[in-house]
């Protein structure tokens, strides 16, 4: 085909020399190429319009999502150096026990999606505490005594792995029931 047209250009080629365009081509093709994209998108309806939101909506949950981790890291990093400075072995310990918690409610988060209700009501009682944790973060930075201060972060974080282990059990022993139940049915 290449040939084809190769040959036909050659033996056309006065031809093509001799024409002239209309006045009014460029204007023709500037218009055309204005009407394409919307004939591309009337032909796809409205799927092409609902794909391209979603992937808006998916490219900035990932843009908050990379911003949020950053930040937590950011900020983490910066309070474990400042606790540091006032005792080494209180912020280690403080490290660990946040990341225990971190931990704990994660795998909540994993095993309560069988039980909405109970995971909000685990929720209320763990945001009350956490609201403790984070008025003595705050006390910190003002605190005459920041190792005491510390030290009582450190014992809110203990009673949130106290309680979180306390919810993972009872969620354990509900699934355990419900699983035997599904058992005993067959």
């Amino acid at each position: 085909m290449k040939k084809d047209l190769k040959t036909y250009i050659r033996e056309n080629k006065a031809a093509f020399d001799d024409a002239t365009p209309p006045l009014d081509l460029w204007q023709r093709i500037a218009r055309g190429l204005d009407e394409q994209p919307r004939l591309h998108v009337e032909k796809r309806g409205g799927r092409t319009v609902w794909v391209a939101r979603i992937l808006k909506v998916a490219a900035i949950a990932l843009l908050i999502g990379t911003m949020g981790i950053l930040l937590y890291f950011y900020g983490r990093n910066d309070t474990y150096v400042e606790y540091s400075r006032i005792n080494p072995d209180l912020a280690a310990e403080q490290q660990v026990y946040a990341q225990l918690v971190m931990q704990k409610k994660d795998s909540i988060e994993y095993i309560a999606v069988s039980d909405p209700k109970l995971y909000a009501e685990f929720s209320k009682v763990l945001d009350q505490i956490e609201a403790n944790y984070d008025m003595l973060k705050q006390e910190f930075s003002q605190s005459p005594n920041k190792e005491l201060t510390l030290e009582a972060m450190i014992r809110n974080l203990q009673a949130q792995i106290e309680i979180l282990s306390q919810q993972l059990e009872i969620l354990n022993y509900i699934n355990d029931s419900k699983s035997q139940n599904r058992n005993e049915q067959i």
